[in-house]
């Protein structure tokens, strides 16, 4: 089981890369103008930044950041972690739906980053369609893709899977089209 100190993992996804972060989220987003940070509470409901659009309109994105080498365990390009479990059950926790499957979160899109030593491929996915499409995909997922031991923060589990960019792509495209009875 890996060991990580959660305060560790939360000054990681922030410390120093609000810059970098806002520069990538208006290359990206048509239209935006300005890039806020949110606060804790903010956060904590699935929105790290606010991306504001020249008419005023908000778009909420959650950022997902790997760390520098995560590319060594990469098989068919760039990987995805898509949470499980936020806290795995067990005798002590009733356990608490990843953040990819959990369905009070207020945010619009994620964008996944990489350490540039590993790529510089960054994506942006609807957040909506890719919980549907993870949630769909998962089981089959579990037997072809990387699911590594959960992760022990000293208080209680989480686990998240790895997939491949590409075949995430692939699943939220399928969710985009609809066969009605």
């Amino acid at each position: 089981m890996n060991n990580y100190d959660f305060q560790e993992r939360l000054a990681f996804s922030v410390d120093g890369r609000t810059e970098d972060d806002a520069a990538t989220i208006k290359q990206i987003v048509a239209g935006c103008v300005t890039v806020t940070k949110t606060d804790v509470q903010e956060d904590r409901s699935g929105i790290d930044y606010w991306a504001t659009l020249r008419r005023g309109a908000r778009i909420g994105i959650d950022l997902k950041l790997r760390s520098v080498g995560c590319s060594r365990f990469w098989k068919e390009g760039p990987e995805l972690a898509l949470e499980i479990w936020s806290v795995l059950p067990d005798d002590e926790h009733c356990g608490k739906a990843g953040w990819t499957l959990d369905e009070s979160k207020k945010t619009d899109y994620t964008l996944h980053r990489f350490d540039p030593r590993d790529t510089c491929m960054v994506y942006l996915l609807p957040f909506q369609l890719l919980r549907m499409a993870f949630r769909e995909s998962l089981s089959a997922w579990k037997g072809r893709y990387r699911l590594p031991d959960p992760q022990n923060s000293g208080t209680w589990k989480s686990q998240a899977i790895f997939i491949p960019a590409e075949v995430v792509l692939v699943a939220i495209s399928a969710k985009m089209q609809a066969v009605t009875p």
